[in-house]
């Protein structure tokens, strides 16, 4: 377990969201504590029954803190769950609104870019032929960086209405799950 969580640990740096993965086999690489305890015991210990005494004895240790730590980890988890319950459940705009607040500022940049930019240019040349001089082109925006929030937003939501749409379990908030709805 220790190589595990050192492994998910290093994976998980050195390759973010690959780390898991990498982690698991990095983990499985590195030598456990039980292992590295068992060498030293064979090593020390001569005689083969204090031998296997010392190793039934770390074997419980180890044992002991995997079940405390596995405890740490479970309850962890049961508090990081109500928190995003509560969270879901608050009426938090800054929380519970920032899917939409990203949604509509990438609405608003490919607006500008694609409605009010040109628009903005026509106008102002028109102007500047009529009075004579040139009006300076408003600022553009990069749309490729909005691409991958844009992309993932509308991918995700059409995944959502998918679901929501065949009846999968969970999907409908208040709906007897397994329900197929039609129409």
């Amino acid at each position: 377990m220790a190589g595990g969580i050192i492994g998910s640990i290093v994976g998980g740096v050195l390759t973010g969201g690959a780390g898991p993965a990498i982690g698991e086999g990095i983990g499985r690489t590195l030598p456990t504590v039980a292992d590295i305890a068992k060498v030293v015991v064979d090593r020390l210990v001569p005689d083969p029954a204090a031998r296997a005494a010392a190793a039934k004895e770390i074997e419980d240790a180890i044992s002991a803190r995997e079940a405390v730590v596995v405890q740490a980890i479970t309850e962890q988890n049961a508090a990081q769950n109500a928190l995003n319950l509560a969270e879901a459940q608050g009426n938090d705009r800054f929380s519970s609104r920032w899917r939409p607040a990203l949604g509509w500022i990438c609405v608003s940049g490919m607006a500008y870019q694609f409605v009010f930019a040109p628009i903005i240019t026509w106008v102002g040349t028109l102007i500047g032929v009529a009075l004579g001089f040139a009006f300076p082109a408003p600022p553009t925006l990069v749309v490729s960086d909005f691409m991958p929030l844009l992309i993932g937003m509308l991918g995700l939501g059409a995944m959502r209405t998918y679901e929501r749409t065949t009846g999968v379990p969970g999907a409908i908030p208040g709906a007897p799950q397994g329900v197929q709805r039609r129409g």
